[in-house]
């Protein structure tokens, strides 16, 4: 009986066991990589950059003429930190005027740096008027022109001056 019993447990191991373990699930598994590389990005945009006005006695007797509030209208947009910067070329005309005699502000009331709260002489260099340590959507900044005046020296005639604005990002 000891035999028979034996060879039974032999049976089911020769001839059932393996079946079950041929009979298991085959599975083979692969991966995917997805890799996205984003750059520091920026866009500006400028709203009413060109503009233009007739000087009068007043302004003349004020010392300056004021453009138009929020013209230019900056907007920014970046995906770091990035700075917006602005420079002039002296004005062409009759007489030989200065960019300093061109002031900016920035009207915004985020993220103005250097001043720019206030009406500030242009030059020739860039000048940082705003900056943020992280990335912005669509972020407005006002501005507002004003040009010094003087009765002596700037005669009659058509001035213009090119403003530069520069955005820049500094992916850290």
């Amino acid at each position: 009986m000891k035999v028979f019993k034996l060879l039974i447990i032999i049976l089911i191991l020769v001839l059932i066991i393996p079946q079950k373990i041929y009979a298991l699930e085959d599975k083979d598994v692969q991966i995917s990589i997805v890799t996205l590389t984003v750059p520091a990005a920026c866009r500006l945009v400028i709203t009413n950059p060109d503009l233009s006005k007739t000087t009068n006695n007043a302004s003349f007797d004020a010392g300056y003429m004021e453009f138009d509030i929020g013209s230019p209208a900056l907007k920014v947009w970046s995906n770091s930190n990035w700075k917006l910067s602005a420079r002039s070329t002296n004005f062409t005309g009759p007489y030989d005027k200065p960019a300093t005699d061109l002031m900016l502000k920035d009207l915004s009331s985020q993220h103005v740096t250097n001043g720019f709260t206030s009406y500030k002489s242009l030059t020739g260099n860039d000048q940082e008027i705003a900056s943020y340590n992280k990335g912005v959507k669509n972020e407005t900044h006002p501005c507002q022109y004003k040009v010094l005046l003087d009765w002596e020296k700037d005669v009659p005639g058509t001035y213009s001056a090119t403003v530069t604005y520069t955005l820049t990002t500094n992916a850290s």
